[in-house]
């Protein structure tokens, strides 16, 4: 890479942030740059020897190796891999897998654990659609020309009304309340 130009000091402490005080670690297209900027300011110099002086406390520190516990624990909580077909056509000949074709389905639909979640969800939605269609007072009734109409007496209040409540004109829902 080319040298993109001089770099500021905040952008030398980025650098010696993220890659250490070690040159060959840092970006190609800004190491002369940074070098530059090293020898003509005693500021940076402070940063590069702060970077060294925690590099070297870094690898001194010892490392130790993960306990089998954690590497289980971890190993169980990454994500999966979403499956690309249907469980049970990676079934072979060796037969038919508990749950059978309904748990395969649900599972391919829905392969992040139980089901309960989502249908839950289901149920409630109808339940709370259900509950505020009735709650309306608008029930369509068929007339003889096959037109739907509403049962209340003032079908154009109704209407007007909703389409306020939709349109969430405050004055009309403050009219309609008193």
């Amino acid at each position: 890479m080319m040298n993109a130009g001089p770099i500021t000091l905040e952008r030398l402490d980025e650098l010696l942030s993220a890659y250490g005080a070690d040159e060959a670690g840092w970006p190609a297209g800004e190491r002369q740059a940074a070098r530059e900027l090293i020898a003509a300011s005693a500021e940076a110099r402070r940063l590069l020897e702060d970077a060294r002086a925690l590099d070297t406390l870094l690898s001194a520190a010892p490392v130790e190796e993960p306990s089998e516990e954690l590497v289980e624990r971890l190993m169980a909580a990454r994500p999966r891999e979403v499956p690309k077909e249907l469980p049970q056509a990676r079934r072979g000949a060796g037969g038919a897998k508990k749950g059978g074709g309904l748990r395969g389905i649900a599972a391919a639909l829905w392969p992040y654990g139980s089901s309960a979640f989502p249908a839950g969800a289901l149920a409630a939605s109808l339940v709370l659609g259900i509950a505020l269609g009735t709650s309306t007072g608008i029930s369509p009734i068929a007339t003889n020309s096959g037109a739907t109409t509403t049962a209340a007496a003032t079908a154009d209040t109704t209407d007007d009304q909703l389409i306020a409540i939709a349109l969430a004109d405050p004055s009309y829902i403050e009219e309609w309340t008193q």
